[in-house]
């Protein structure tokens, strides 16, 4: 199901948007629905990785966290 909604944008995005949209064979909607989409998976991200960041800046990771895995990928002398 879909909404139909008045939606103002500057000319020059609205040109250009035309443009790729015609290009990419798509109807407006439907490039503005795919815009809408993928503003909204990059913010998801954005916060899973600030999330992630947040995470390690409480609990760092230790020195030795990984010794054990790093030293078996070395090579013997």
């Amino acid at each position: 199901m879909s909404k139909m909604i008045t939606l103002r944008l500057r000319e020059d995005l609205l040109s250009c948007l035309d443009r790729e949209r015609r290009r990419a064979g798509l109807t407006r909607a439907a490039a503005i629905n795919e815009a809408v989409q993928l503003w909204m998976a990059r913010r998801q991200h954005d916060e899973a990785v600030e999330s992630d960041q947040q995470a390690y800046d409480r609990h760092p990771v230790t020195e030795d966290e990984f010794a054990p895995v790093l030293g078996a990928q070395k090579w013997p002398k």
